[in-house]
Parts: structure tokens; C-alpha cells; sequence
């Protein structure tokens, strides 16, 4: 278990670099002192270096949201993990479910992107979720499994402590429809025992993603499965993003 719970903003292709210094701006003035709460946001690559102009030496970390398996070449619209260190980035989102559906993104790929990640000192945010069609047909744990054993098989024990998992109902993104708290706990609780059955030393560390905001996120943050969650649309409003900083900060770390 984190000694905090993580909240990650995807800001998805929205915030451009003059909205993101802006929001960055009024972000950090809103904010207050976080101890029980990591914060980290995800600008759209272009935006980033906007972002960290205004968010250098915050408590607020700086990420991406996609991160391509090599240093640099012949690949054209993608981001490389050392461009985004050097950015000013502590960790990438990978695999998120509209790079798989949109952009051919396979569980391969995703692997060889988070194996770069690590291998660049980033912490990979690994997103994985089924359809509504694969959870009605009993499918879930099926799915999840086949996306994270190529993760797995890129991820040394002594890395373990490094990854961090984000499981996001592809039906819930956007949609403003929540997994219930029951499926929440039981998949969360499926995925650890993926996790253990490498043999991993360290405990792993599972977000939920979908539709979260301040009406649901404090009974999902309750759940002693839940480490935080990786929040779309509610990351930029301002005041949604800044009242689900509080009720992580208000909300006893479970374990």
C-alpha cells in the first residue's frame, strides 16, 4: 500500500500550451498543503514544458500521456521517454484504452513502451480495461489478464515498485456511468493477485479511471483496494480537480 494516495489528471488533447500555464497558474495558487495526497497531471505533450515553467519545484508532478519505446528515429508523431524527462516528466501514461481503440496501441506495444519508461526513470502509469460487452459476457478477468502478461514479462522484480496500474472500464470512461463499488473492489482485488502471482516483493499499486468525480470519488477512495484514481474530464475544472484533491486529503489511507 502508498503511504499516499495518487490522483492523476489526464488532461487528454485538451489544454493547450497558453490554457495549460493558465490553469497550472490558478492550479497552483487554489491548492493547498497535501499530506496524504500525491498529485500528478498528464498535459498534452506540447503543453508540457508550459506547464512546468509554472509547476517547477511544486508538489505537483509532471507527466505524459503517451511514451514511445525508443530514445529517437524514424517515428514520427511520437514521444520519446528521454524528450520527456527532459521535459520536465516524473511518469507516462501507457496503454490508455483510446490509444488502444483509436490508434491500434496492442498489449505488446504497451509493454515495450512502459519497459522504456522504466528504463528511463519514468514511472509508467499502465491502464488496462474491458469493454461492456466483455464484462457482461464474464470476460473481465480474461482480458485483463491478457493485457497485463506482456507488462509483466517486461517488469523485473526490482522494477515492481516502480509501475503503477490503472484500471479503467473502458464503458466508464467518459460516459458518466461508475463501476459499481463491488466490481471496483472485486477487479482491483484480481489485479493484485495478478500482480502477486509474479512474485513481486513489493505490493502493487492499483487506480481506478472512469467517470470519477467529487459526488464518487470519496466512497471508491474508501475501498481498502483502491490506492487513488486517474481522473479525464474532471481534471480540467478547476474547481472538480481541487475538490477531489480534498477529499483525498480528507480520506484515512486504507489498509
Amino acid at each position: 500500500m502508498r503511504s499516499k494516495h495518487l490522483l492523476v489528471g489526464n488532461w487528454k488533447m485538451n489544454l493547450g500550451p497558453t490554457q495549460a500555464r493558465s490553469f497550472a497558474e490558478a492550479l497552483l495558487s487554489g491548492i493547498q498543503s497535501v499530506t496524504r495526497t500525491d498529485v500528478w497531471i498528464a498535459p498534452p505533450a506540447i503543453s508540457l514544458c508550459h506547464a512546468a515553467d509554472v509547476l517547477s519545484g511544486s508538489p505537483i508532478v509532471l507527466g505524459g500521456q503517451n511514451v514511445h519505446w525508443a530514445t529517437n528515429g524514424a517515428f514520427t508523431g511520437e514521444t520519446s521517454p528521454a524528450f520527456l524527462r527532459e521535459a520536465g516528466a516524473r511518469f507516462s501514461l501507457v496503454g490508455h484504452s483510446e490509444r488502444r481503440i483509436y490508434f491500434g496501441e496492442t498489449s505488446d506495444t504497451v509493454a515495450q513502451r512502459t519497459k522504456a519508461a522504466l528504463n528511463e526513470g519514468l514511472t509508467p502509469i499502465v491502464c488496462i480495461g474491458e469493454t461492456e460487452g466483455e464484462r457482461v459476457s464474464g470476460k473481465t478477468e480474461r482480458v485483463l489478464e491478457e493485457q497485463l502478461a506482456p507488462v509483466f514479462e517486461q517488469v523485473s522484480n526490482d522494477d515492481s515498485a516502480r509501475v503503477v496500474l490503472a484500471y479503467e472500464p473502458v464503458w466508464a470512461i467518459g460516459t458518466g456511468r461508475v463501476a459499481s463499488l463491488s466490481e471496483i473492489q472485486s477487479t482491483h482485488a484480481f489485479i493484485l493477485a495478478l500482480w502477486a502471482s509474479r512474485g513481486y516483493q513489493h505490493e502493487g499499486v492499483v487506480l481506478y479511471g472512469g467517470s470519477v468525480n467529487p459526488q464518487n470519488f470519496g466512497s471508491i477512495l474508501a475501498l481498502k483496494e483502491v490506492d487513488g484514481a486517474l481522473v479525464g474530464g474532471a481534471s480540467i475544472k478547476l474547481d472538480q480537480w481541487l475538490q477531489l484533491i480534498a477529499i483525498a486529503e480528507h480520506t484515512p489511507l486504507a489498509g
